[in-house]
């Protein structure tokens, strides 16, 4: 029978160069995801924009036309969301390496041993865990409320007070509260449920940014340095 290899042990120069290369290769992951979100951020701006500008230029466009705005500008955030979940799972372990591996180096120039029982020791650990067993750091809903924290609540703030302007302005200026339920009406549905529609969606943005405050993520900081 052939006899079986041991592995062979990276010396320390071979597992710097390892970690140097894998590091340069996270970093460019996290940039393109970076990229990616900021690229949806500019459609929902632009989204936005138009709606705005049409809604408003277009005699024939009725209030409703600003609802289609909002259910437009959500699911650019749900994509966003999504897209923010796959940026903050690598920028959990560029981080990882920032505060560790980069840190270590610039701060006193050194590394710690392989094996050691050390702060050190652990992170290398935690991230060879991360690309066996590799998952998201933070839920759904939570990267909703960060995205919404960070850009979208003014959008949406924006197109709900466009869509408030056009009910008192369309088709002619309310000048009271039964006419504005009256202008607020779409089809069947009464003025007034559909403010109180309109005022729950709202809430339930408000809601999203509130976890997304408390909600963890993998680009915090991760441990305590010594």
């Amino acid at each position: 029978m052939p006899e079986e290899k041991t592995p062979q042990k990276l010396t320390r120069a071979e597992t710097i160069t390892a970690l140097a290369h894998y590091y340069r290769a996270e970093v460019q992951r996290s940039l393109a995801w970076r990229e990616r979100l900021d690229r949806t951020t500019n459609w929902a701006v632009g989204t936005t924009a138009a709606f705005l500008g049409f809604g408003f230029s277009h005699p024939e466009f009725t209030h409703p036309f600003f609802v289609f705005g909002l259910a437009i500008v959500y699911i650019l955030l749900f994509v966003e969301s999504r897209r923010y979940r796959f940026f903050d799972a690598y920028e959990y372990r560029v981080r990882l390496l920032n505060q560790n591996f980069i840190y270590g180096i610039l701060a006193d120039g050194t590394m710690a041993e392989e094996g050691g029982q050390t702060h050190d020791a652990f992170w290398r650990s935690e991230l060879a865990s991360d690309l066996r067993y590799p998952q998201y750091k933070m839920g759904m809903r939570n990267a909703l409320g960060r995205r919404l924290q960070a850009n979208y609540i003014l959008l949406f703030a924006v197109l709900l007070s466009g869509w408030l302007l056009k009910i008192k302005v369309h088709p002619l200026p309310a000048e009271s509260l039964g006419q504005y339920l009256e202008q607020a009406s779409v089809g069947g549905l009464p003025g007034a449920l559909t403010l109180i529609v309109m005022s729950l969606f709202a809430l339930h943005l408000i809601v999203l940014v509130r976890v997304g405050r408390r909600s963890g993520m993998g680009q915090d900081i991760l441990f305590p340095q010594k």
